[in-house]
């Protein structure tokens, strides 16, 4: 504990005197495009969202005392790959190099040996190559826990060997060798006719498996597969700004690329590319012709990666390759030219061709042109095979492509510091390792991508027997919004109704009760109710656990009333109720004269919160706030399939509406949506990190000049050229000094906003309202999960 405590004194005190140390030179553009922490959550294994490859190594604590593991989590064509697996450790802690006679401790060195090694790195380095980078069989370059560049020189050339892993590091600004002797064994040095600048060459090579690289700017490609190599996975890298990316086969004339396997998994394709993502060529068509698809046309798995867009084409090809194409999401550049994924340069008849796009997720208009006929699924072995994920998940299983920021865990970490303080006295390297790594302490680097509220609560797996935790977890206006936080649980064990006299069980009597309540349900349960439900002050209705509806009549009324919270639950089809007596305390029946059809009304209430709720197809509104109703904080809601969604302000002749304030945030505007997303009069809206799949006639209008803040959003247009705004504003008079602004939101298929007014528009949260804004660029991951979540209990959720 002693020694702990030196060191966390230590750190603080570090921190400030390295702040002022110049950075390394680094890949700025990796970094830039890299998840904040402010925004991220990083929280226990068991609520980590990883692709089938992390999820095999990166819960685990232990990963630097068992760095060779790492070898079993391939998937796909590479699977085999074993690197330096049952070799020595080597570590790397000179990044000076000589091609011919390269010194003990250099990454040449240990990368020519003849027997299996796991390279690793003892510190930070960046390595730049006079030659390039010849590496034998059986060898693994592990870049964990070290930020590790190989730039501005020749890079790595895969040539003749087999059992290739490189992970983990950054590659980038690639020159080509010059023609000169390099050592390619310790017995052997060649004269080489010098390399065209790739950033990895696997040249008549097997069994590779490059995992988590970064890769950009390089003379040629960033990764070629030529020459009869085969039996390759190429996963969770991360490619930006550059021209043609990836070369799979050598050239058309080069018939022995038909034996070619590559799987293409989890990567992000980045900003900056314009081509070659991957192109497949040079694999020659056989003299029998297969309906399916066979290893000797050559094959490539494209599955699960991320495109932000293309300047030329994605994927293409010539000389009749196979491509699956799985789970894929294209998101393609506003270039009206280039919306299409695919290109086939040949002037062939390429009908026959087997290119298939299964699953894929395909937005801005982006397209894919399939051709062919007969299965093309991979014929994998048992251990080579995985199950894709759903393309609508890519975003969040790509987030972390690239280098990862990998510590060593602590009771591995202090031996390894005293042992190095006693021996340097801490080298500014050392010092910074130090520095981050207790700063760290506090997370795992498996990281589940949670918005702000969804990270208060859902890591934890006890969330069953403490389920008013809940009632911290709000933010903006709605933040003191505590529904039934301070009473009993009261559990819904009858889904019938009765508006006049409800019986113990049902929701509607616990709704109605004048104490605080938190409402939970015994079971899964459709509720048709047979007029609008009015609820009382302090009432929470929370779905976890159970798949809970309202609907096919009457809904939510919430009505003079304050502190109500709506959790979980899902709201649809909801009906206009008739005139009739309806019970709204134990002690009061009133006659009411019939709601209008909305999924949720509320009306003149305050510290409201609607949370994780899915709403669709009601007879008016989606959710009215009105009638100076303010406090309210409507998120993670994920509504589809209706015409007015969202009204805030109840006229323009009702100025009482000036003091309404509403947040509205990582809700998911999907399909099927016309417009109000919402529709503002006279009060304050805060609409931030929502993402709309699109709409018929706008998103966001208003009238009565109210203002409106848009931050963070992600829009993108129907394809319809008339309706790409995304502002509506449905009154005549001085619109132009309305408070309306964009920042930072995120424009797609020509989706813009229309800005006016002048002066400061920032929400004015107090300190417990306020939260930052994430990254437009992460809100179609942060609104994944919008709507109601599937709760088990004993786990996270």
């Amino acid at each position: 504990m002693a020694i702990l405590t030196t060191l966390l004194v230590l750190s603080c005190f570090l921190v400030a005197t390295l702040a002022s140390t110049p950075n390394r030179d680094s890949t700025k553009e990796f970094n830039a495009l890299s998840p904040i922490s402010s925004y991220i959550t990083k929280s226990t294994p068991q609520n980590v969202v990883t692709n089938t490859i992390d999820s095999c190594w990166r819960a685990k604590t232990n990963w630097a005392s068992n760095r060779q593991s790492l070898a079993d989590c391939a998937i796909g064509f590479g699977q085999d790959a074993i690197g330096g697996k049952f070799g020595d450790i080597y570590q790397v802690t000179d990044p000076s190099d000589d091609p011919v006679d390269p010194k003990p401790g250099t990454l040449r060195y240990g990368a020519i040996q003849t027997e299996p090694l796991w390279i690793t790195f003892e510190k930070d380095m960046v390595i730049t190559l006079e030659n390039e980078l010849m590496v034998n069989s059986y060898k693994t370059i592990d870049g964990r826990g070290a930020k590790v560049e190989i730039a501005n020189g020749p890079c790595i050339t895969i040539q003749g060997v087999s059992h290739v892993i490189v992970h983990g590091i950054s590659i980038h600004d690639c020159k080509p060798g010059k023609a000169a002797l390099v050592r390619s064994t310790p017995e052997h040095v060649g004269y080489r006719q010098g390399s065209d600048g790739d950033a990895i060459t696997i040249f008549a090579s097997s069994n590779v498996w490059i995992d988590h690289c970064f890769l950009a700017r390089c003379t040629d490609g960033l990764l070629d597969v030529i020459h009869a190599s085969t039996s390759v996975t190429i996963s969770n890298n991360f490619f930006t700004h550059h021209d043609k990316v990836m070369l799979l086969g050598h050239s058309d004339e080069y018939s022995a690329d038909r034996i070619m396997k590559v799987t293409v998994a989890f990567n992000r394709f980045a900003s900056g590319l314009i081509e070659r993502m991957p192109r497949y060529v040079r694999v020659i068509q056989s003299l029998i012709w297969l309906m399916t698809c066979r290893v000797r046309f050559g094959y490539a798995h494209v599955v699960n990666n991320r495109y932000d867009e293309w300047l030329m084409y994605a994927i293409g090809g010539s000389a009749d390759p196979t491509i699956f194409s799985e789970g894929n999401y294209f998101m393609a550049s506003n270039d009206s030219a280039t919306k299409q994924v695919t290109k086939r340069e040949t002037s062939e008849k390429w009908s026959n061709w087997k290119w298939r796009s299964f699953r894929d997720e395909f937005l801005n208009g982006a397209y894919f042109v399939p051709s062919g006929y007969g299965s093309c699924t991979p014929i994998y072995s048992s251990a080579q095979t995985f199950i894709a994920a759903q393309a609508s998940m890519v975003p969040l299983l790509t987030l972390n492509a690239g280098p990862l920021d990998c510590f060593i865990p602590l009771d591995e970490f202090i031996p390894l510091v005293a042992s190095t303080l006693q021996t340097s006295m801490a080298t500014s390297h050392w010092l910074l390792f130090l520095s981050c790594f207790i700063l760290h302490l506090a997370f795992s680097t498996h990281s589940a991508v949670l918005n702000k509220i969804d990270s208060c609560w859902r890591a934890k797996s006890n969330w069953a027997s403490n389920r008013q935790a809940l009632a911290d977890s709000a933010i903006g206006f709605g933040k003191d919004a505590i529904g039934g936080k301070y009473g009993p649980i009261y559990t819904v064990t009858d889904p019938s109704d009765d508006p006049a006299s409800p019986k113990p069980g049902t929701l509607r009597y616990g709704v109605i009760q004048t104490q605080p309540l938190w409402i939970i349900f015994a079971k899964d349960m459709v509720i048709r109710l047979k007029n609008e439900l009015i609820m009382n002050s302090y009432k929470t209705i929370d779905g976890r656990g159970a798949k809970v509806e309202i609907a096919n009549g009457p809904c939510i009324t919430i009505q003079g009333v304050a502190h109500v919270i709506i959790h979980g639950i899902s709201i649809h089809d909801c009906k206009p109720s008739k005139p009739g007596l309806v019970r709204s305390t134990p002690s009061h029946v009133g006659h009411r004269q019939g709601s209008d059809g909305d999924g949720i009304s509320i009306f003149a209430s305050s510290n409201v919160w609607v949370d994780h709720c899915f709403l669709a197809r009601c007879a008016d509104g989606l959710i009215d706030v009105i009638h100076a109703s303010t406090a309210i904080t409507i998120s993670n809601n994920y509504f589809t399939q209706h015409d007015k969604v969202m009204l805030l302000g109840h006229s323009d002749e009702y100025t009482a509406d000036k003091i309404m304030k509403v947040t509205i945030a990582f809700n998911r505007f999907a399909s099927g949506l016309i417009e109000r997303m919402p529709r503002v009069r006279f009060g304050y809206a805060h609409v931030v990190n929502n993402k709309y799949d699109g709409w018929k006639m706008y998103a966001i209008g208003g009238s009565s000049n109210p203002t409106i803040l848009s931050e963070g959003n992600y829009y993108i247009a129907p394809n319809n050229p008339a309706g790409k705004q995304v502002t509506k504003r449905e009154m005549k008079g001085k619109l132009k000094n309305w408070k309306w602004r964009s920042s930072k939101d995120a424009f797609l298929n020509g989706a813009y906003f229309v800005p006016s007014g002048y002066g400061s528009c920032a929400p004015n949260y107090s300190p417990a309202q306020s939260f930052t804004a994430a990254p437009a660029s992460l809100v179609p991951v942060i609104t994944l999960n919008a709507g109601p979540l599937t709760c088990v209990v004993g786990k996270a959720c």
